[in-house]
C-alpha cells in the first residue's frame, strides 16, 4: 500500500497534497456549475457536494487502478509466497487511506462554513466497513474479467463516467422522478452516497434500510466476485 501510494506520487512536486487538492478542485468547479449556474437548491451545497465526492473517489479511483492490477502484477501471479489476491487489495487500501486523510480536510472546511458534525460521526466507521466491502467486490470481478477481456480497461472509464452522473452526489436523491426512483436505488452507490451525507452533511445517523441494503448488497456482490476470481484464478496463467 505504501508503495502504491509513493509511486502515485513519485515525480509530482506537490506529491500527497494531490489527494486533497483533487476533490476540491472539483467541489469548486461543480459548486459554480451546479450551485450557481444551474442552481440545483441544495442549501450549503460546497459540504453536500463533498459528503458524496470524497467517497465517490475511493471508489472511482480504486476500481480504475485495481482493473488492471493482476494484468499490472502478472509477474507475483502463480507464486505460492505472493497470494494474488494481494494485488487487489492494494487499490482498494491505498484509496480508503487517500479517502481517510481527507476528512481533516472536510472537518476543516465543515468548520469553516458552519456545517453540521456531531454525533453522527459515531456510524462512520461502519459506513466505511460497508464500502470496503462494496469497492473491494467491485474490483475482484473487473480485475478478474480484464484478465480474460481485455476491454475492461477500456469500459471502466465508462462505467465510472455513467456511475457518477447516476449517483446522487451533485443533486438530491428526491430530484429523481419517483416513477424510476426504485430502479435507480438499485444501484448500491445511492446508498452508500446518502449515508455520507447523512453523517458529513446533515449530522443525522444513515435510514436503516439504507445500511441494510449495503449489507446485503455487499455480501452477494462479494460472494459473486469471489466466485468469479476462483472459478478463472487456475487459468490466470494462460492469460497473462
Amino acid at each position: 500500500m505504501l508503495r502504491d501510494l509513493k509511486l502515485r506520487y513519485r515525480g509530482s512536486a506537490l506529491g500527497f497534497m494531490w489527494t486533497l487538492l483533487n476533490p476540491l478542485l472539483f467541489m469548486g468547479v461543480y459548486t459554480l456549475v451546479f450551485g450557481v449556474y444551474l442552481k440545483v437548491g441544495i442549501a450549503d451545497f460546497p459540504l453536500y457536494l463533498l459528503s458524496g465526492l470524497l467517497p465517490w473517489n475511493w471508489f472511482a479511483n480504486a476500481l480504475q487502478t485495481g482493473t488492471s492490477a493482476i494484468v499490472d502484477g502478472r509477474m507475483y501471479v502463480g507464486k505460492t509466497v505472493f497470494p494474488t489476491e494481494a494485488l487487489l487489495v492494494v487499490p482498494v487500501a491505498s484509496n480508503l487511506i487517500n479517502f481517510l486523510l481527507s476528512l481533516p480536510v472536510f472537518v476543516v472546511l465543515s468548520i469553516a462554513l458552519h456545517g453540521h458534525l456531531g454525533i453522527a460521526l459515531l456510524a462512520l466507521p461502519l459506513v466505511i466497513v460497508l464500502q470496503s466491502v462494496v469497492v473491494f467486490s467491485v474490483v475482484t470481478l473487473f480485475a478478474t474479467f480484464n484478465v480474460l477481456y481485455r476491454d475492461m480497461q477500456q469500459l471502466v472509464s465508462y462505467f465510472v463516467m455513467l456511475s457518477f452522473y447516476l449517483t446522487p452526489i451533485f443533486y438530491a436523491t428526491k430530484s429523481i422522478p419517483e416513477a424510476i426512483r426504485p430502479f435507480a436505488e438499485i444501484n448500491p452507490m445511492v446508498s452508500l452516497v446518502r449515508c455520507y451525507q447523512h453523517i458529513l452533511f446533515a449530522n443525522t445517523f444513515p435510514a436503516w434500510g439504507d445500511l441494510a441494503y449495503l449489507a446485503v448488497t455487499g455480501l452477494v456482490l462479494y460472494g459473486i466476485a469471489q466466485m468469479a476470481y476462483n472459478h478463472y484464478h487456475d487459468s490466470f496463467g494462460e492469460y497473462l
